[in-house]
């Protein structure tokens, strides 16, 4: 009978018992005055504002300790966040006897234990009961509040030592420990820095898998509901989380997942009660034992995750489980202990945490991210000038390219490949910090592009680009959101000798590129490895950086160890445009090209260079090669600016040579300034018979990264060549020419490697050495690095043996450009035995070499036994474009702008009507159109051709060489009428890039305005948007 009548009274008072349960949970003490003996604030708004204020400002941090104004010097924040239905400071307030102990911000309790840490008391609106102005709030809500206040707490107003990101442990009560976790695991863009900055948790009886009470919850809710109604109130969606739920199980999961991840498995502590509380005692106080129910309401399972194995007992009901007494409370000692334990490890630093921070202080400190300019100063990367452009590649070249067809591919061995200027559409323009946003494939299914190929040519900025990316993400906010860490990996360090070991793998990368100078490099390497592995790679984005260099040269292990690299889920790999990817690599989402500088920025950098405004103009997009442009600039003083690329190769070798015997302490620099060409070379005769050999030596090897051993073999190589270094002190020499760099500076001079400042100086300074030994009628001394044997062989054999090989492509015009600024006395003996056998009769290679070789030969100084072999030459070129266009559809040569103005004149005038229209299609890749083809272009024009031919026509009028005449922009505005949808908008495609119009063709562009075709409409809009001035009528046309 006792049992029914307690029984219908425990049902009876449920509804209320639950209220006055969760109002327990956290201890509310909202009628305790305030102690009397503290003069430090508590943070906390009045008593008859509290809810509403609450529920209205979001979250509050309140700092506790120290006073904001004393000074302390800190290095931590400690942050508490209380349970649901409480508030800070009372929370954290014991008084069961009247005095007030806040053992958060009592002198001799936590400020005692942790004076250099600053503590955080966290309000955030955790009432049961809401205002019913308000939609009650998600948990996903209570977690951005949580991150904004956190993220918003007052900076520090000393300079604090260590990492820019503040280290922060949580104190969590409660469910204030499930909005914590949920908050964690949110958090992402602007809100990752929080999630960066947690380095432990003390989680305080948090119901991991709910309240042992959460059956009562389900009857009562209901009851709960009600009476808030009737109160005008809002029951909080956090009660939800007092029971064991799917979605709590899978936050649990979720933030267990985040703990490994992050390496935060070990600095994550748990407490919970051993003390009963009873439900049914809060409403009927005399209950017998039978009727009270008594058992923790956080009990040891629901408080203990999975990856958590040694949770902490406490001796006490939930309702003390976040207040203590005094220093000597056994739960205080219990709690603050494990806090130290986290400090500590936290002062220390883990392993991976040492690994990032060396990584970043020392690697890729500001000091190593400089840019060295050819004049010896160092620029910090935030003041270089490299707004590098990437461009992806159009789907029809990506997919030719897999294809093994060409056609419609300009080569990247052309000189508007090495030297001249592209300017893509903007369709196709993409910026670092957008790299990894959503694309469409060509499905039409958009995703987010994580393996990426960036393709550059020789000196455009690959690797200057690979310290941008590394720069910005480590001292700049870009990807933060995506990667936990960015690893630069210098691919040609994996053929040095020390890292050639059987089983090679990421541990020993660690800690060579890495951790080879750090005490604990081991340790370190080790607990990247293991973080990359627990995070299956996918928060590491690899740079992985030259590609070609090594493509061809790794094999066993470390071959498989490259392909693991490159397989890697996010990376960002930089190659020359003809590096072999390896077989059976994973998908790359994205294949970019870096083309260096546009021309504006080309006009920006030289106004930046010159202080006196100079006025001059550089054809290159190289940032290496602009540097050293500018730097010779003043030797153009007096002279005609070169015309070729040997030309102002040679005018930069001449100025760095200058500087150089200066360093080298061959020559004052007076006598410096007044040197002619052949004292400068005389100055530093061993030096330049070195950089030849060097360089030659490289190339026929196929190296242009020189070891140690490489540089004493070619050392030894010169006494064969009656050539002797006596006078070089080899090591100290390297370090201190403008050509050649070093990867590894930090290193000893003696064990560093060096490679040329760019492959076309090696590529120059081993065409120098040719044309040495053909002029002095001697033989070519080839040594075989890979067995040190010596061989000889003439020049002639040599050149028609290696002719057709890309790799030496550079090279041959670097040589036919020294002949011609040496008199051209060689020239014609240097194309005749170009067109000795062997031959490449059926395809184009032999053609673009003659082609290439011509664009170094100036024209007004070609010796007269030349002239007729050089129209010859000619007439096969025209002719050979002709039957290009016929056999093939198509014009490979016209893409390249090295064809000779009279070749491609002639092959104009006699093409058939197709032939003229492939031809200048091709002519699209060309920076600007020469004003012969233009007035070609333009005659046909008004001859009303196929449709073909006049949009082809009208496409290249977009890029004359200089402006249009009134009568050429007249024949393009004649061309609006035209019957051809196709014509009409090629038209407004031609005229839009016009800077000016008159009022008779903007006139006719309004007009149609009106066209049928939606596309000639918005194409007319589009030619009007660039107009500087536009009538009234035309205005309200547009509107």
């Amino acid at each position: 009978m006792n049992s029914v009548i307690g029984r219908a009274i425990f049902l009876a008072g449920g509804t209320v018992a639950l209220f006055l349960l969760l109002r327990r949970l956290a201890q509310r003490s909202d009628s305790s005055p305030p102690a009397q003996n503290d003069s430090r604030p508590e943070c906390a708004a009045p008593d008859s504002l509290a809810q509403s204020a609450r529920q209205m400002k979001g979250v509050n941090l309140c700092q506790v300790y120290p006073s904001p104004e004393n000074g302390v010097k800190t290095d931590i924040d400690i942050i508490a966040i209380h349970g649901l239905d409480t508030k800070s400071p009372d929370t954290w307030i014991w008084e069961p006897k009247g005095a007030r102990v806040n053992w958060l911000k009592d002198s001799g309790m936590l400020p005692k234990r942790f004076p250099t840490a600053r503590i955080f008391t966290c309000d955030w609106p955790a009432d049961l009961l809401e205002q019913p102005d308000f939609i009650p709030k998600t948990i996903e809500e209570f977690a951005r509040l949580l991150l904004a206040g956190i993220k918003s707490r007052p900076p520090v107003t000393h300079d604090s030592p260590g990492k820019d990101d503040r280290p922060v442990v949580f104190i969590a009560s409660c469910l204030g420990g499930i909005v914590l976790m949920k908050a964690l695991v949110m958090a992402s863009h602007e809100y990752h820095s929080v999630r960066r900055e947690t380095c432990g948790i003390v989680f305080l009886a948090t119901p991991f898998r709910g309240t042992s009470f959460q059956d009562v919850a389900k009857w009562a809710e209901p009851g709960l509901r009600a009476w808030a109604s009737i109160r005008d109130k809002n029951v909080s969606n956090m009660l939800e989380h007092v029971k064991s739920t799917f979605e709590l199980g899978e936050l649990v999961r979720s933030f267990t997942a985040l703990c490994k991840k992050n390496g935060l498995i070990d600095h994550v502590f748990t407490f919970y009660e051993t003390g009963k509380s009873s439900l049914p005692r809060k409403i009927a106080p005399w209950l017998p034992a039978s009727l009270s129910q008594e058992q923790p309401l956080v009990s040891l399972p629901s408080a203990t995750p999975d990856f958590v194995p040694h949770p902490i007992p406490l001796d006490r009901p939930h309702v003390l489980m976040n207040k203590f007494y005094g220093p000597n409370d056994s739960g205080f000692v219990s709690v603050a202990h494990k806090i130290e334990i986290l400090i500590c490890k936290i002062r220390n630093g883990r392993p991976i945490e040492k690994a990032d921070l060396w990584i970043r202080n020392g690697c890729y400190s500001k000091e190593n991210l400089r840019i060295e300019r050819l004049s010896g100063d160092l620029l910090p990367m935030d003041q270089c000038y490299i707004n590098l452009a990437i461009v992806e590649q159009t789907r029809d070249n990506t997919s030719r390219s897999k294809e093994g067809d060409t056609t419609q591919q300009s080569t990247p061995f052309s000189l508007l490949a090495r030297l001249k200027l592209e300017t893509p559409g903007e369709e196709i323009e993409a910026t670092l910090s957008n790299l990894f946003e959503p694309r469409k494939t060509r499905d039409s299914e958009a995703i987010r592009p994580s393996r990426i190929l960036i393709r550059g040519r020789a000196g455009v900025g690959k690797t200057t680009l690979c310290k941008k990316i590394v720069y910005e993400f480590t001292y700049g906010t870009m990807w933060r959101d995506l990667f936990d860490r960015v690893l630069w990996v210098p691919l040609r360090n994996l053929k040095l000798k020390e890292r050639q070991i059987a089983g090679y793998n990421f541990r020993h990368l660690f800690c060579h590129e890495y951790f080879s100078q750090h005490p604990e490099g081991t340790e370190l390497a080790n607990a990247l490895w293991h973080a990359l592995k627990d995070t299956k790679s996918d928060k590491v984005l690899f740079i992985l950086d030259g590609l070609d260099e090594v493509s061809q040269d790794l094999n066993g292990d470390m071959y498989g160890f490259l392909k693991e690299l490159l397989n890697q889920p996010n990376v960002i790999i930089t190659s020359r445009p003809n590096a072999m990817l390896p077989t059976r690599l994973d998908t790359l989402h994205l294949e970019m090209e870096t083309v260096g500088f546009y021309p504006d920025q080309v006009t920006d950098y030289i106004k930046n260079a010159f202080t006196n405004r100079e006025t001059c103009q550089c054809d290159s997009q190289k940032v290496g090669e602009l540097d050293a442009f500018c730097y010779t600039w003043n030797g153009f003083r007096g002279k005609a600016v070169p015309e070729t690329m040997t030309a102002v190769y040679r005018d930069i070798e001449n100025s760095l040579w200058k500087k150089d015997a200066v360093n080298l302490e061959k020559r004052s620099p007076g006598q410096m300034q007044i040197a002619r060409e052949r004292e400068i070379s005389k100055s530093v005769k061993d030096e330049l018979n070195f950089l030849e050999v060097l360089a030659f030596t490289g190339m026929h090897n196929d190296v242009i990264d020189y070891e140690p051993k490489h540089r004493d073999a070619i050392s030894e190589h010169l006494e064969h060549l009656n050539l002797p270094n006596t006078n070089l002190l080899l090591d100290d020499m390297l370090g201190r020419v403008s050509f050649l760099r070093t990867s590894d500076p930090s290193s000893k001079n003696s064990e560093r490697n060096y490679h040329f400042l760019h492959l076309t100086f090696q590529e120059y300074f081993a065409a120098r050495y040719f044309v040495r030994q053909w002029k002095a009628e001697k033989p070519l001394n080839c040594l075989v690095l890979s067995n040190a044997k010596h061989y000889e062989t003439e020049p002639a054999k040599f050149l028609q043996t290696f002719k057709y090989n890309a790799r030496y492509d550079i090279l041959w015009r670097f040589v036919a450009g020294l002949f011609d600024t040496e008199g051209g006395e060689y020239i014609p003996r240097f194309f005749q035995t170009i067109e000795e056998e062997p031959r490449d009769i059926l395809g184009p290679t032999h053609q673009r070499l003659i082609m290439h070789c011509l664009s170094e030969v100036a024209t007004p100084q070609e010796s007269l036994a030349f002239t007729p072999f050089r129209t010859k030459l000619e007439d096969h070129l025209s002719q050979w474009l002709l039957f290009e266009c016929e056999f093939t559809n198509a014009s490979q040569l016209a893409r390249e702008v090295e064809l000779p103005q009279q070749v491609l004149d002639k092959a104009l005038q006699q093409a058939s009507e197709e032939s003229k229209s492939l031809i200048l299609k091709s002519l699209s890749t060309w920076p600007a159109i020469p004003p012969s083809v233009t007035d070609l272009a333009l005659s046909w024009l008004r001859d009303n051709g196929s449709r073909n031919l006049t949009v082809a026509v009208l496409s290249i009028l977009k890029r004359p060489y200089k402006a249009l005449s009134v009568e050429a922009l007249k024949a393009l505005a004649a061309r609006l009428e035209d019957e051809d949808s196709h014509v009409r908008w090629a038209a407004f495609d031609a005229l839009k890039g016009q800077p000016t119009l008159s009022e008779e063709i903007l006139t006719a562009i309004a007009a149609r305005l009106k066209d049928e075709d939606s596309y000639i409409r918005w194409a007319a809009v589009d030619a009007l948007q660039g107009q500087p001035t536009l009538s009234e009528e035309i205005l309200t046309a547009i509107a």
